[in-house]
């Protein structure tokens, strides 16, 4: 499935609302995983970073949160729909834009969290190796 072209809305956005709306509809119910940022970038056709700024933007409005080596789920309870992200302090309408230093920290930690997947990949291919190896 490839995202429409849109010259107005970025790829890691598009693909940010549509998982919002799968969560807000109920296809993707309180409590369930997420797909990866792997399964989205084949299902998409984008580049992993760009699966990956679609999830931290769902981890920044508060839809879904992250466990090292398990993957991303929608939180349960689900929070008020506050205007796609918007923040509901007296600012409606206006985006509150994330500091630079949020935005490095929430960058380290989405490649702390590939590496934990990776690295939980190659112990699950080592795990099915030593499992073999002694059958055979």
């Amino acid at each position: 499935m490839s995202l429409p072209r849109d010259a107005h809305t970025p790829p890691y956005r598009l693909v940010a609302d549509e998982l919002r709306q799968q969560i807000r509809t109920g296809r993707i119910k309180p409590g369930e995983r997420v797909p990866s940022s792997r399964d989205l970038e084949a299902k998409y056709d984008i580049a992993n970073m760009t699966a990956r700024s679609a999830l931290r933007v769902l981890r920044d409005e508060g839809l879904i949160y992250s466990t090292p080596g398990r993957g991303n789920f929608v939180v349960d309870p689900l929070p008020p729909e506050s205007g796609d992200g918007l923040e509901a302090d007296g600012l409606e309408g206006q985006r509150q834009m994330p500091s630079a230093e949020y935005l490095e920290l929430s960058g380290r930690l989405d490649d702390l969290n590939a590496k934990v997947d990776d690295l939980m990949g190659f112990l699950q291919q080592l795990a099915n190796f030593t499992e073999r190896q002694q059958k055979g």
